[in-house]
């Protein structure tokens, strides 16, 4: 079995909410380690989500973006 390491950028990676795609700060709470959306509700704990979207972004290195990476976004696009 054969397998790749992929480098990604961690920007963003706990602040994107996999739901809808909102990129906010303080949707983050550190104290808590929660993440709540302020847009769409969604919640889970921030390493949780964190690794979601470094997942995401793996994946889309597999279906060949060559720098997949999160945008800042202020509204989910």
């Amino acid at each position: 079995i054969q397998s790749t390491v992929v480098k990604v950028s961690p920007a963003f990676t706990s602040q994107r909410c996999p739901r809808c795609g909102l990129v906010e700060k303080t949707n983050r709470h550190h104290d808590t380690h929660e993440y709540w959306c302020k847009q769409c509700q969604y919640r889970c704990n921030d390493d949780r989500l964190g690794a979601m979207n470094i997942e995401m972004l793996g994946q889309e290195w597999l279906n060949g973006v060559k720098h997949p990476k999160i945008e800042k976004l202020t509204t989910a696009g």
